[in-house]
């Protein structure tokens, strides 16, 4: 058994720049995740992953690009110039409450308006009849019909609150409606 040859001079400089550039290809993945690292550690997440046949096959870790993760917590804004009027006087058979409103710059999923001060006597014909409406984010007049209930106040106090599409509630507009 003999002893390897000694490697010749160019056979060593071929080995140093081969570890050299795997050197500089590991720094630069180093630099890589640790930008990735710091960018999950602050909220944000990796999408439009490389492909296995794009710029750096087999290594799915590196994106292209990033979005925020963190949650929008932010309330949708309430509509303005909410008003109410009574279509009909108090004693009328059929009187109504006509409600208006601006919508707020981003249109809303939903409305939802709601009875907080006044007494309207139920009609017994509909026992049910719960004085908060569920209405849709297009709407910017509702007429509430109140047949058959007994209007027992002057005054009234109605909010309407603008829902966006992940449930959260803006700030109620409100609007007092006298009879």
């Amino acid at each position: 058994m003999g002893t390897p040859s000694e490697p010749t001079i160019d056979e060593l400089k071929a080995q140093i720049a081969q570890l050299t550039a795997e050197n500089g290809q590991l720094k630069a993945d180093k630099t890589a995740l640790t930008s990735e690292r710091d960018r999950a550690l602050l909220g944000w997440r990796p999408v439009n992953f490389y492909d296995s046949k794009g710029d750096r096959p087999g290594d799915r870790f590196l994106t292209k690009g990033w979005s925020n993760a963190s949650v929008d917590a932010r309330l949708p804004n309430y509509p303005s110039a909410f008003t109410g009027t009574f279509g009909a006087t108090q004693t009328s058979p059929a009187p109504a409450i006509t409600f208006t409103w601006t919508k707020p710059a981003a249109a809303p999923a939903g409305y939802e308006l709601q009875l907080h001060e006044g007494e309207i006597g139920v009609n017994p014909a509909d026992p049910s009849r719960v004085f908060r409406f569920q209405l849709d984010g297009s709407l910017t007049t509702y007429k509430l019909v109140l047949t058959g209930h007994k209007i027992r106040s002057s005054r009234y106090r109605f909010t309407l609150v603008a829902l966006d599409a992940a449930g959260r509630r803006s700030s109620p507009a409100v609007a007092v409606v006298t009879a």
